[in-house]
């Protein structure tokens, strides 16, 4: 073992600044993407209503590949931070080894059973006639970046589990402005633009929605490969042979014991979100538009708990890696304190300026109309998501990954379809039943994850396993 310390707990900085060190990058880049994910979305948004539902009603089945895939990006870099932890930098990059390995493998497999499926995501969504051609061909065209996105879901992670957030965020924000310039070349038309007092011709594809999904394809595609490079051609203290990358038994069953349930988790998430869009589908076109806008909207609100989830994810799992339950419980609630601080405020936004956030994406009124009065609903959820949301991310920094998937499916299928059903269904409110079974719903997770977590066991629960498990592979390895 390499004596240099790759561990970032213990430090002289205050827990609350260590915490904001961490996560301000983070953040940053959520809002970055956030904020360009508002100009893709408007881009779309201006071909018209059917323009945007043919991409909304993908969303959630996108969603629900991506976040089945991202979960090795989480049983991987879980590993990483609890190596880092221990000072193990030798198990760290075994950790590498084996990730660059099974990204390939899972790539592969991936891009085939996507595009089988991809022309028939929209129709089992329910899609409108005059929809399914468009969403069809958006899903075909976007799937073919998802065998590089996988290198961005697993080396991003990797990366911050060292405490490294500079590099993600700058590749990330750089993806992100790929994507909208190519956009802007590849939905339009040829077309006269006065930039200056002058006006020049900007050359433009014209391929609609179709040219919105090749550009997010090809900036993810651009972001994977060179989050890839960052890990394994420069010089940083994961960097191994490309040649040396060989899978480990041990390494991939934690993997998949971390990762399985978080996939899990995310199919339960989806899986809802994909029957709360079908019922909303059911409603006409126009509120189908209008979910989809709010709910990118309402995004912004997201952007502070998921920035310091990552944070919590990395100093938790340090923490528990270096045996200390202290450490692991002070940074977590130091994280869920600071996030529901910020969110708060991020609540008030949706609550206020409603209209002017649903403007951004689309100058049909009544679609803003209807967007606004259902983000003033979702501010009521905001202290709480952040608590559910940074407080996960500190379970999976112990490696207790069970426990999200156990509340997502309590909590989506007991509580949100159900209410959704009633209140929009049998009670007719529309759209704005959807909205109430989300507000209640995130309300009522984020209380049972704060009851868990100042109940305070699982951290020394983590420490345990963690040695058990060492221990198994340790005498496994002599055998």
């Amino acid at each position: 073992m390499e004596e240099k310390n790759i561990s970032i707990i213990g430090g002289q900085q205050s827990p609350v600044q260590t915490v904001l060190k961490l996560s301000l990058p983070a953040i940053l880049e959520q809002i970055m993407f956030t904020a360009v994910t508002y100009v893709d979305t408007a881009m779309v948004g201006v071909l018209g209503a059917e323009a945007t539902a043919a991409v909304g009603i993908n969303s959630s089945c996108v969603w629900l590949i991506g976040g089945i895939l991202s979960a090795m990006g989480v049983g991987f870099s879980v590993q990483v931070a609890q190596r880092a932890g221990a000072n193990d930098l030798d198990g760290a990059r075994d950790v590498v080894r084996t990730a660059t390995f099974t990204c390939f493998f899972v790539g592969i497999i991936a891009a085939i059973f996507t595009q089988i499926i991809a022309p028939y995501i929209p129709i089992w969504m329910g899609g409108a006639p005059e929809v399914i051609p468009l969403a069809q061909q958006y899903v075909r065209v976007y799937l073919c970046g998802l065998p590089f996105s996988i290198l961005a879901m697993v080396f991003s992670p990797t990366m911050r589990s060292l405490g490294n957030m500079r590099t993600p965020m700058v590749l990330n924000i750089t993806g992100n402005l790929l994507n909208c310039l190519l956009n802007f070349l590849f939905i339009y038309d040829t077309r006269q633009v006065l930039l200056f007092g002058q006006e020049i011709t900007i050359w433009g594809a014209g391929w609609g929605v179709v040219g919105a999904a090749f550009g997010t394809a090809a900036s993810n595609a651009f972001v994977g490969l060179i989050m890839f490079s960052a890990v394994m051609l420069h010089e940083n203290p994961l960097k191994v042979p490309l040649r040396s990358c060989k899978p480990r038994k041990n390494i991939i069953l934690r993997m998949i014991g971390i990762g399985t349930p978080v996939a899990f988790e995310r199919a339960v998430v989806a899986s809802g979100q994909i029957v709360s869009t079908r019922i909303v589908t059911n409603l006409g076109t126009l509120p189908l538009a209008a979910h989809h806008l709010a709910n990118t909207a309402e995004s912004i609100s997201f952007l502070p708990g998921e920035g310091i989830a990552y944070a919590s994810t990395t100093l938790v799992g340090q923490s528990i890696g270096a045996g200390d339950v202290e450490k692991a419980q002070m940074y977590g609630k130091t994280c869920i304190k600071v996030a529901i601080c910020m969110m708060s405020c991020t609540g008030l936004l949706l609550f206020m300026i409603p209209k002017q956030l649903m403007g951004i994406f689309s100058p049909d009124a009544e679609v803003v109309a209807l967007g606004a009065s259902v983000l003033m609903i979702e501010a009521f959820a905001q202290p709480m998501l952040a608590t559910s949301t940074v407080s996960s991310g500190a379970f999976r920094g112990a490696g207790d990954s069970k426990w999200a998937f156990y509340m997502s499916a309590a909590c989506m299928w007991g509580v949100r379809i159900p209410l959704s059903i009633i209140l929009t269904v049998l009670l007719d409110w529309g759209l704005t039943g959807i909205w109430v079974a989300m507000c209640l719903d995130l309300n009522f997770r984020g209380i049972i994850c704060l009851l868990r977590f100042h109940r305070g066991v699982w951290a020394q629960k983590a420490i345990n396993r963690l040695k058990a498990e060492n221990s198994k592979f340790e005498v496994a390895g002599q055998k």
